[in-house]
């Protein structure tokens, strides 16, 4: 289930990331010059994709938010820039930013960034590889201050955050080798501490 939305999640988050980043290109656009981006909580909600396994997993897993506090923290001394990919910004005003990036394994996408308000933004993305193309839109809303330290935050009452029953998980972390069982554990754990 989470592997069905991971690719709606990091792209939006690497993108945030990126953006807030001081040495990115990304950083120079005007979009985000007065807004709060960088930092604090933001809800993340898909409002369409052509993809439908991408629509089920972001509907299995509910409301979700990426926590823009450890996301800068975990990209806190990596390069500023991928040279295997390059960004070029197409368009750069105080209300819609359109960035496109070029990598070195042919992969490309176009990302169309509106600001809606101060604390909402939507972003029109289409990424091609293989001569396959996808194309999605996620609204990113300020939510305020983070509620915990994991990057992706989620609500405690869907359908995934409700299959983490912390005795079902310990039982199936038991069931692994003794050298596997510890890090199970603390990946289980990590797993429950993004249900908020």
């Amino acid at each position: 289930m989470l592997t069905r939305y991971a690719p709606l999640a990091l792209l939006g988050g690497l993108l945030l990331a990126g953006a807030a980043q001081a040495n990115n290109a990304l950083s120079d656009l005007r979009l985000f010059k007065s807004s709060p981006l960088g930092q604090g909580l933001w809800r993340m909600e898909l409002v369409s994709s052509d993809d439908p396994q991408m629509a089920r997993g972001a509907a299995a897993m509910g409301q979700t938010a990426l926590c823009m506090d450890v996301a800068r923290r975990m990209t806190q001394g990596s390069p500023a820039e991928n040279p295997q990919c390059t960004p070029k910004v197409l368009r750069n005003t105080d209300t819609q930013a359109e960035v496109e990036v070029s990598c070195k394994d042919g992969g490309h996408s176009r990302m169309l960034m509106t600001r809606e308000n101060d604390r909402s933004y939507l972003m029109d993305t289409t990424v091609s590889k293989d001569g396959k193309a996808r194309n999605f839109k996620v609204r990113y809303t300020h939510a305020g201050a983070c509620k915990g330290d994991s990057m992706m935050q989620f609500d405690k009452n869907s359908p995934m955050c409700q299959q983490m029953d912390p005795a079902r998980m310990q039982a199936a972390c038991a069931r692994l080798p003794e050298a596997s069982r510890a890090q199970c554990e603390q990946q289980m754990k990590g797993m429950a501490a993004a249900c908020q």
